[in-house]
């Protein structure tokens, strides 16, 4: 027999004001506002009555719902996301329709209400950004072996990321026994997980970087896509602007950019200097010769490996120290005598 929503809405323990808006009384256009968040009731009502709305509402309510949701804040959300008081089934619904938002799979990581169903869904489904940042070194520890076995069947996981979950071997049918298991208990007319649910979109990543500390800034650094490097390369810790370099998938554009940016800091021009692949590159090596922040023995020493054309340019340039104007001065004259 279909147990009915509000048998289901007591289960979750919900304020007279949730229940009010889920009652039949309740005007489709008073639930649209629910929906959309501009109802005056507090965050926590407005989330489980999103929920709730979610699971009995129509196509309308629905895309509204998930609208809102991606553009609610992680901050905003904390109070539930970090919370083991609320229901299991609620912070699913969270983690799945912001399957792809960094931030509030942080902050429930660490919630023991959270079901390993959930991270099961998670990491099946993510987007190569998250899967980069959990499955480290402490991946394997920090949730179970069905979990970690969900990365296999995620088509973004990488061949390293693999490898690392096949340490020890799970069987991933094990997994999807799990997930099924998990998935039969729920209440059919409460979670009602259709297509559309799965195509949420991302925060800016701007406001997630706000929510990380350092620590998390630099590995993610260490591992974003183009977009978290071109973030973070300008954050104000020097750690976390130079892990941005030390990001396997930095192209040699992305450093050439760098060093022709007149504003970047020294510490990302001192460790260009140090990688000596970079430095073949003569657009790298002319860029680093005009930057102000490259040593002036460092500049100087570049020099002779400049064409002809670019000595002449920076024998007559305003915008390098004098040093280098008047040795580039020196060099067209040699050539000229010659």
């Amino acid at each position: 027999m279909q147990k009915t929503s509000s048998n289901a809405a007591e289960r979750l323990q919900i304020s007279p004001e949730v229940a009010q808006i889920l009652s039949p009384q309740t005007s489709a256009a008073q639930k649209m506002k629910a929906a959309r968040g501009t109802l005056p009731m507090s965050e926590v009502d407005r989330v489980y009555a999103q929920f709730l709305l979610y699971a009995q509402g129509d196509a309308a309510l629905k895309t509204a719902i998930l609208d809102t949701l991606r553009q609610s804040s992680n901050n905003a959300l904390r109070p539930i996301l970090k919370s083991a008081d609320h229901h299991p089934r609620l912070l699913d619904f969270l983690a799945r329709a912001r399957i792809n938002e960094l931030g509030t799979l942080i902050l429930l990581r660490n919630n023991p209400a959270v079901d390993n169903a959930t991270w099961i869904h998670v990491f099946s489904h993510c987007n190569y950004e998250i899967l980069s940042y959990f499955c480290d070194a402490t991946f394997s520890r920090t949730f179970p072996p069905q979990v970690c076995a969900a990365v296999l069947n995620n088509p973004q996981a990488s061949d390293e990321m693999i490898q690392q979950i096949r340490q020890p071997v799970v069987d991933f049918a094990d997994t999807e026994n799990a997930q099924s298991d998990r998935e039969e208990e729920l209440d059919e007319e409460l979670i009602d997980f259709s297509a559309d649910f799965e195509e949420t979109q991302n925060i800016s990543k701007q406001k997630i970087v706000l929510e990380l500390d350092i620590s998390e800034k630099i590995k993610m650094a260490m591992t974003g896509d183009k977009e978290w490097r071109t973030i973070l390369v300008k954050d104000s810790n020097k750690l976390v602007s130079g892990a941005v370099l030390k990001n396997p998938r930095i192209t040699e554009g992305e450093v050439l950019f760098l060093t022709q940016n007149r504003s970047t800091s020294d510490e990302i021009i001192r460790i260009v200097l140090l990688n000596r692949e970079w430095l073949k590159s003569y657009a790298i090596r002319h860029a680093l010769v005009c930057h102000p922040r490259t040593p002036l023995a460092k500049a100087m020493r570049f020099l002779s490996t400049m064409n002809e054309k670019d000595v002449r340019t920076l024998a007559k340039s305003r915008n390098v120290p004098s040093a280098i104007v008047n040795s580039c001065r020196r060099m067209v004259a040699a050539k000229q005598r010659h």
